[in-house]
């Protein structure tokens, strides 16, 4: 019986040790397997007609993986059928849970959802185009999709095809057909049905195949596509921007104020009669009314009020509300200054922006001081926006002015050691807002602060001469840091000189106004009015110190 075991334990390994080394394993060494995957037979065939099955089968040259085909499988025209797939060695099965539409031309579009298992190389031009009917749909479209306002790629863009029809709503319905651009911008839908179409592009973050357009750049064409031939589209141009209709959500009391809440940023607001207000919420989206002095709490007020957007949508209505009065403790009062220090110009310009509506303004408690042995009041010119919650203010100060002030305020035996009005003993002269120099609408005030008066330092700068040969008549220069952010802008110039330049790299746009209304525009597809032209100079612009840079440009 002993032996018998020991028998049975050593026919058990070694059965073990060859299914050990019979197991397929990845081999070592050996060049990169770069070759994707191709499709060498599919059950049903591309181009299959009267297709009355639920079953694709398709067979590779090799071992494949199939994880991503979910996200990747691309069904046109849409459709909410759903389906299983099984990747079993070489083969992919795709079983529908549901038939397919009676009369119609399907493509099933792979994208990057095959690939071999060893490098996950992706199967290249995968598709199977299949009809319920007598005739495969052979219409086409192809283009590209490029960002409105530098020109780049519109990469990895859904593009899509609705039909026309009166109750096409592009925000709450599915592309019929649609496809996604390529690393290029590039795109081709095929497999179309003849027929008239509207297209748009947007980037989809959330693959729900719906343009959101407060978070998704899209852009679109005008014109209605008409297929009854393979089509070349003009370029689609993409922009962010929320072209939802403005809308008012509701009006509450809340701790002793009134707010009224919009679906979207507010630009601007207007109310009649005037009640004292200002734009807050994470994204400007809500108004709050304070209570002016001559209204009473609980006293019924009916109101007219009118809100634009971003893209001048407008809303006017009049709504009924009271205030109420609460223990909560007002909010308090501050404001930022955008500026650090003042240099000395012909006109500083001083931004304020206040968390409440002003009131009072007494300019008086403006001044210059330094080391509280020196106070002067200073006149300044002063500009406020339409509720009161912005100020700028023009200040001129001249270099003789400050120099004046620090011979007056530096002791003579330091002037006499040290002939620079400038030297480290010289004291510090400050711009000063004092506390109480602004009132709110609340009665409140907010801190004293104060901005160093500073000479101004000149460095080196470039210039920039520029001849624009062009037909248009309006038009915006725009000069562009590294940042892409503007650091100059000519309007309707065609000969101009930028003298003050900082050195370094520039990019050039310019926003071509096409209509002359004075206004360039981003365009709204709501209105089907596409966004005006933009030209971006090729060339990189290299400004150095001290020279003159000569540029003549024809769009």
């Amino acid at each position: 019986m002993k032996h018998l075991l020991y028998s049975l334990f050593f026919i058990i390994l070694i059965d073990l040790t060859f299914q050990r080394c019979a197991n397929p394993g990845r081999p070592t060494g050996g060049p990169k397997d770069t070759i994707p995957p191709t499709l060498i037979n599919s059950a049903p065939l591309n181009g299959t007609i009267n297709y009355k099955e639920k079953t694709l089968v398709l067979e590779f040259s090799e071992y494949i993986n199939a994880d991503k085909l979910k996200q990747q499988l691309i069904i046109t025209p849409s459709t909410d059928i759903n389906y299983k797939s099984i990747a079993k060695r070489n083969k992919l099965e795709i079983k529908l849970e549901s038939d397919l539409k009676d009369s119609t031309t399907y493509n099933f579009n792979i994208a990057n959802g095959v690939t071999d298992i060893t490098e996950k190389n992706p199967a290249v031009n995968l598709s199977i185009a299949l009809s319920t009917g007598p005739y495969i749909d052979s219409m086409s479209v192809q283009g590209s999709v490029e960002y409105l306002m530098n020109k780049e790629a519109g990469s990895q863009f859904v593009v899509g095809l609705y039909p026309i029809s009166d109750t096409l709503d592009i925000l709450a319905e599915k592309p019929m057909y649609f496809t996604t651009a390529n690393d290029s911008g590039k795109y081709q839908i095929n497999y179309i049905k003849t027929g008239n179409y509207k297209i748009i592009s947007f980037q989809d973050d959330n693959g729900n195949f719906l343009l959101d357009p407060e978070t998704e750049p899209h852009g679109f064409l005008a014109d209605t596509i008409q297929l009854d031939s393979a089509t070349q589209l003009p370029v689609i141009r993409c922009v962010l921007q929320n072209i939802k209709p403005l809308s008012l959500i509701n009006t509450r009391s809340v701790g002793g104020y009134v707010e009224i809440k919009f679906n979207k940023r507010i630009e601007s607001f207007e109310i009649e009669p005037y009640i004292p207000f200002n734009i807050i919420g994470d994204v400007n989206d809500v108004v709050r009314l304070y209570k002016p002095k001559q209204i009473n709490f609980e006293d019924s007020i009916t109101s007219i009020v009118q809100a634009i957007d971003s893209i001048n949508n407008s809303i006017k209505d009049t709504i009924k509300y009271v205030f109420i009065k609460s223990n909560r403790k007002p909010s308090g009062f501050s404001y930022s200054i955008k500026q650090r220090n003042i240099q000395l110009t012909d006109t500083n310009r001083i931004n304020i922006n206040f968390n409440k509506p002003i009131d009072t303004f007494y300019r008086d408690k403006i001044s210059i001081q330094s080391d509280s042995t020196f106070y002067q009041n200073i006149t300044t010119q002063s500009y406020w926006n339409y509720n009161k919650t912005e100020l700028e203010l023009l200040i001129n100060l001249t270099e003789n002015y400050y120099d004046s002030l620090i011979i007056a305020l530096t002791p003579t035996d330091t002037l006499e050691s040290d002939s620079s009005s400038t030297s480290k003993s010289s004291p510090e002269i400050q711009f000063v807002i004092e506390k109480g120099t602004f009132i709110s609408v609340e009665s409140d005030t907010a801190k004293r602060n104060s901005l160093e008066i500073k000479k101004s330092v000149i460095k080196p700068r470039g210039e920039l001469n520029v001849v624009l040969n062009t037909d248009h008549k309006k038009f915006i220069f725009q000069l562009l840091d590294s940042n892409d952010d503007v650091s100059h802008q000519i309007k309707d110039s065609k000969e101009f000189s930028i003298k003050t330049i900082k050195p370094g790299k520039y990019k050039i746009r310019i926003l071509i106004d096409s209509n002359n209304d004075g206004t360039w525009s981003y365009g709204n597809l709501f209105q089907n009015i596409e966004p005006e032209e933009v030209y971006i100079y090729q060339e990189q612009t290299s400004i150095r110190e001290n020279w003159v840079v000569e540029l003549d440009i024809s769009f």
